[in-house]
């Protein structure tokens, strides 16, 4: 099928990757993980107050188990 096809070539084109290159690709996957779970809190920081109960105090241990589990950096 055409995804499997896709699949296949990305799969050999990362295979044929260096060491320099592949840890690049994994940097660039863990960056894009870590602006999500950021992007998240920032959106609950957004809603907290509308009645759906998240709250200042929430928030902050969320982003306190984030931090602690390494998906995101200290702040």
């Amino acid at each position: 099928s055409p995804l499997e096809k896709q699949q296949h070539e990305k799969a050999v084109k990362i295979r044929k990757m260096t060491d320099e290159q592949l840890c690049d690709f994994i940097d660039e996957i863990a960056e894009g993980n870590t602006n999500q779970v950021k992007d998240f809190l920032g959106k609950l920081e957004e809603l907290k107050g509308t009645g759906n109960g998240i709250s200042t105090n929430i928030i902050k241990k969320l982003c306190k188990i984030a931090e602690s589990e390494g998906f995101i950096k200290e702040s």
